[in-house]
């Protein structure tokens, strides 16, 4: 610093020159003098840039090197603090003096009317040369409203390289072991995070059974523990450039450690919106998350910022309709495509610093994107994500303030928000201690919100510092009842924003706050027990919330029953009957294939040709995927080992003859380009029938995908499938199937560029073949929110046009909604082939169109063919008769894909036993007059066979899931299912074969020769 750092206080942002004055100090052995600053207003901005809208600076004079140890120091106090408070509030930034304004230090300070000292060791994050663009500033951030302040002893310290002796340590208060805070929490915790689990083990007569074992594992926790994953990275995509080996730890920490995920990219606004990293990454690493039992955070709906938002929106701010429009089209879109998949969603994120869209539609206009993600996904949960909440001491009161009254603002007003995010992004200079954590989390549990700490980390390089506050911050937290989760933001130094803030270094070693997560998760807040029960029969524990396996085990024979102890505390109980019979807890197995039982409609699948619909008459279950001649979906999927046995099954069915359609999976090394391909064929099935096609990855695979499809035909035959599943081989696997008679040949993305006319201020891709003029309106689009305006027609045949890559001999689909703006016309879609011997034009579809509605225009399976050779081809809209303006939307022009050249050899179809129950015996269990009926099963087949709950696969009466098997494993399997029930006929229906179980049936031999009085 200068010699005289107060008297070099001399730039000036916002701040009047006459602002400051020395004045002499006595009686402080500390310094003579200080300097009163008087900030006469508050900034005009209310988010962060208002922070900084006033500033008062001095320049360094001396270079500083990138790494150097640095410690600024700096007294102050409050003479007139800001309105409605009784402190005062400013920030201390070292930075370039000057653009791009590189920081190594950003220090809140809260200061009252007695003289505090501030201390802050810092890292030169670059090299300050003096007296050059790149020298430093130390600056004082000032908008925080009016108020009077003097400071001191400043100082900035360079203490070279490394960390010599004596150089300052940080802290924070409530570190030491013995903080009165601890026990506190610790009493938090085992209040609101605990519950009772008793334990009744009887035989059938009800006497307890004194000296059972039992053991009861916790197999999921109710409090929610998450990271932020890569979607690339995750499913091991080759964009991700992951290695195997660190592919597995990846998914292994993702799925042992949290039991909640957020793609840190994949699902904001941008990515969303480009379709090859949506279809490729996005939905099947939400898949990979589903079927790994990973609850599912989305990151986020809104970060209302220009420099985050699509490129299109910043040319909307002088049109506020339009604007809204493209923004409540976006939330409806995805938070919509994703109901039913992501569990909680950031609706909007850090408002106060992004608020770009705030500043034109209003601040209010907030609670609007909550209102229309809560219409699109009911069930989801809606939270506020912010930063400098909880950071810097809790001292950031101003954001805090902005974040409180946004939300008390909405919750006035009805606005459906059921969470605040807390990023909790921590520096290791200012680490808020565990009592100021709780005020703050309290304030805003006040507006009837909940807290979800969603981002957090601690930057420092004091690993020991970052291991500790891990442990402390996360279990002040976890002992608050208003906390819902604790997420971080990454955990693996090779992919995270800020590596020294990973979980493990680069080669997956555990840093030490690694060590702290994974002994609070995996030891200090999870329950495993064992004992025996007690002359009433009886064992007990108070565990920590959440699913538990219990295991009863009497005279060498257990049973296992799952138990849940949800999020209250009231605890949970279970009676076990000890009948002498083993059990065990089903277990389904995870299916590659998200939505595979169409459930909910076709979410999570791409459409193909003319899109698919929904059926009533599913196998199991409320709906089924129907499928039109010409139609079809597609899904990319992970999780399918190379040189791994696989089974492929799926239930199908035809309403008539003279089409063919089929369930299907294919792959290969490059996205897009299959080199294998099995199927399972339909055409003369009229009832549900169940097919399977093994089949295995060949080494190199990287891409793999599901498909289901119907043959273009003139017929209108309905193909109904449901229930498609991939599951490893268990056992022996069947002979490889070969190609079906009748090959299914599918659609591709299609190659024409901006087709959809969403997501572009301008017509990029189009132009007039002919004399017209285009421009992206949305006035009346098909779908979304834009169309392509064509205006200025100098002939019928001039029109909108894209140059298309095409292969000789090779099949098309075409497809363009088309409509006038005004009168009636026959619109035509057509191919012009330019060609070394002429020009050819192919017609791909004509229609009536008017100006009342949208027309589709569409072709499939269309020959594109030529002589000669090519130089050009163009699809190319236009009209027979008139020059009248025209729409267009939601065009596409897709090459179907080839068969694979080289199709395996093998049956046409696998050839499989259908799975057969087999006679029941009963127990008969006194004390509540009640029967236990164990059905077995026989699979004549070498491997495992998967049969849902459904039509092939129930009890009746109903219920007709009683917890049957649905995972059919080789060879015969007695006593797999068992059903409590009144003792009257109880059928077990498994394809066409049936067992009938009653109260008369033949007593289990174990429990009759054991158990009988």
């Amino acid at each position: 610093m200068p010699s005289d750092p107060l008297a070099n206080f001399n730039e000036f942002k916002s701040l009047p020159t006459d602002a400051t004055q020395q004045i002499p100090i006595t009686g402080n052995p500390n310094f003579t003098k200080a300097l009163e600053i008087n900030v006469p207003n508050g900034p005009q901005s209310p988010g962060l840039d208002g922070e900084y809208e006033i500033t008062l600076g001095v320049p360094t004079a001396a270079t500083v090197t990138v790494g150097d140890a640095m410690v600024a120091t700096l007294w102050a106090r409050s003479i007139e603090p800001t309105q409605g408070a009784t402190t005062g509030n400013a920030h201390l930034v070292f930075e370039t003096d000057g653009s791009p304004f590189k920081k190594s230090l950003n220090a809140a300070m809260l200061y009252g009317s007695d003289w505090q000292k501030f201390e802050f060791p810092f890292r030169a994050a670059v090299t300050y040369t003096a007296g050059t663009t790149t020298a430093a500033h130390l600056n004082l951030w000032l908008g925080y409203g009016a108020q009077k302040f003097q400071i001191a002893g400043v100082s900035v310290q360079d203490w070279g390289q490394g960390t010599p002796a004596g150089y300052p340590q940080a802290t924070y208060e409530g570190r030491d072991a013995n903080a009165a805070w601890r026990a506190e929490a610790n009493a938090r915790i085992d209040q609101y995070r605990k519950g009772n689990l008793a334990v009744s083990v009887v035989d059938p007569t009800g006497h307890p059974i004194s000296g059972a074992t039992v053991s009861a594992v916790q197999q999921t926790s109710a409090f929610k523990f998450g990271a932020a994953s890569d979607g690339a990275r995750l499913i091991g995509d080759p964009s991700g450039g992951i290695s195997g080996n660190d592919l597995q730890q990846y998914q292994s920490k993702a799925s042992t450690l949290f039991n909640q995920g957020a793609l840190g990219n994949n699902l904001k606004w941008n990515h969303w919106e480009t379709p090859t990293e949506r279809e490729t990454i996005t939905l099947p690493a939400l898949q990979w998350m589903r079927e790994h039992g990973i609850r599912i955070r989305g990151h986020n709906l809104v970060w209302p910022s220009w420099g985050v938002m699509p490129p299109d929106l910043v040319n909307l701010q002088n049109d506020p309709a339009a604007l809204r429009s493209r923004i409540n089209t976006h939330v409806t879109d995805e938070a919509s495509a994703l109901a039913g998949i992501v569990d909680e969603w950031d609706v909007v994120n850090e408002p106060y610093s992004e608020h770009n869209v705030q500043d034109i539609l209003g601040p209010d206009e907030i609670a609007s994107w909550f209102r229309l993600a809560h219409q699109a996904d009911p069930n989801a949960e809606l939270a506020l994500n912010d930063y400098g909440i909880v950071e810097n001491n809790g001292w950031e009161k101003r954001h805090r303030d902005h974040v409180y009254d946004l939300v008390q603002s909405m919750k006035s007003s009805g606005t459906p928000i059921d969470l605040v995010g807390f990023e909790s992004h921590f520096n290791g200079m200012q680490l808020t201690s565990p009592d100021d954590l709780m005020t703050i989390v309290d304030q805003f549990a006040g507006l009837g919100v909940k807290v979800a700490v969603t981002e957090f980390d601690v930057d420092t390089d004091d690993l020991q510092l970052q291991a500790d506050y891990t442990r402390d911050f996360m279990t002040a937290m976890f002992s608050n009842p208003n906390v819902n989760q604790i997420s971080n933001f990454g955990i693996w130094s090779k992919n995270i924003y800020n590596p020294r803030v990973a979980l493990y270094n680069d080669d997956w070693s555990p840093k030490p706050n690694g060590l702290v997560w994974e002994d609070l998760i995996k030891r200090q807040w999870h329950t495993s027990v064992n004992g025996q029960t007690t002359a009433a029969g009886t064992f007990g524990t108070r565990g920590f919330l959440g699913d538990y396996l219990v295991t009863v085990t009497v005279n060498g024979i257990s049973k296992q029953v799952k138990v849940a102890m949800p999020t209250t505390t009231a605890g949970a109980s279970v009676k076990v009957i000890a009948d002498g019979v083993a059990t065990t807890v089903r277990t389904d197995t995870p299916n590659p294939i998200g939505d595979g039982d169409f459930e909910s409609g076709t979410r999570g699948w791409t459409s193909l040709g003319t899109g698919p619909g929904t059926a009533a008459n599913a196998h199991s279950g409320h709906t089924a995927l129907a499928l039109e001649p010409g139609s079809g979906v597609t899904q990319n999927i992970t999780g399918l080992t190379p040189g791994t046995s696989y089974l492929l099954s799926g239930w199908g069915r035809l309403n008539a003859g003279g089409t063919q359609c089929y369930v299907g999976v294919r792959g290969g090394a490059t996205a897009g380009t299959p080199t294998f391909q099995y199927e399972l064929a339909y055409a003369d099935e009229r009832a549900y029938t169940q097919k399977l096609a093994a089949f295995t990855p060949p080494t190199g695979t990287k891409w793999v995908q599901a498909f289901a499809w119907s043959n273009p035909n003139p017929s209108s035959a309905q193909c109904t499938l449901d229930d498609l599943a991939i599951t490893p081989t268990d056992g022996t696997p069947p002979p490889a199937q070969g190609p079906p008679a009748i090959a299914p040949t599918l659609p591709t993305a299609s190659v024409l560029g901006n087709g959809s006319l969403e997501y572009q201020s301008a017509t990029t891709g189009w132009y007039c073949l002919g004399t017209c003029t285009l421009k992206n309106a949305s006035t009346t689009p098909h779908t979304g929110s834009g169309d392509l305006s064509v205006t200025g027609r100098e002939a019928a045949w001039a029109g909108p046009a894209q140059g298309v890559p095409v292969t000789n001999g090779g099949l098309y689909d075409s497809s363009a909604w088309v409509r006038l703006v005004s009168g009636s016309d026959t619109a035509m879609v057509s191919l012009k082939l330019t060609t070394s011997t002429g020009s050819t034009t192919i017609r791909l579809g004509s229609a009536p169109v008017t100006s009342t509605g949208w027309t589709r225009i569409s072709a499939a399976n269309t020959n594109v063919s030529w002589t000669g050779t090519l130089t050009k081809a163009e699809w190319w809209i236009s009209t027979t008769t008139g020059a009248g303006n025209l729409l267009v939307d939601d065009a596409s022009f897709a090459p179907m894909a080839k068969t694979v050249t080289d199709p395996p050899s093998g049956p046409a179809e696998t050839a499989f036993n259908p799975v057969q129950p087999t006679a029941a015996c009963v127990v008969r269990n006194v004390a509540d007059s009640t029967y236990t009926a164990y059905f077995g099963y026989s699979n004549a087949n070498n491997y495992y066979i998967p049969v849902p709950v459904g039509s092939d696969n129930s009890f009746s009466p109903g219920p007709s899931d009683r917890g049957q098997t649905v995972s059919f494993l080789p060879f015969q399997r007695p006593r797999r299912v068992a059903v409590t029930w009144d003792g009257s006929p109880l059928t077990w229906r498994l394809g066409s074969m049936t067992q009938t179980a009653s109260s008369t049936s033949p007593a289990c031999g174990a429990a009759a020769s054991t158990h009988r009085r």
